[in-house]
């Protein structure tokens, strides 16, 4: 059974891993499908900053990219 994570734009994703990273980010996470596309993941609970006048929120969906959550070698040019 897979987890299905939310990414900033409000997108589900399934069948995805969390990417170990270099250094651990205190409001986001690095998830990665099968075929190698990474998006970025609110943590649940986030923490506030000292500047921040609110909790992080997603984006909308329709604000995404071009292609966002296209594969690299399927994607039309």
């Amino acid at each position: 059974m897979f987890l299905v994570y939310k990414d900033v734009f409000g997108i589900d994703h399934d069948d995805c891993h969390i990417v170990q990273t270099r250094h651990e980010f205190n409001r986001i996470f690095i998830i990665e499908n099968s075929v190698g596309s990474r998006f970025t993941c609110i943590k649940d609970g986030a923490p506030l900053e000292k500047k921040m006048s609110g909790h992080w929120k997603y984006a909308k969906a329709s604000d995404a990219p071009k292609n966002y959550a296209v594969p690299y070698k399927a994607q039309k040019r």
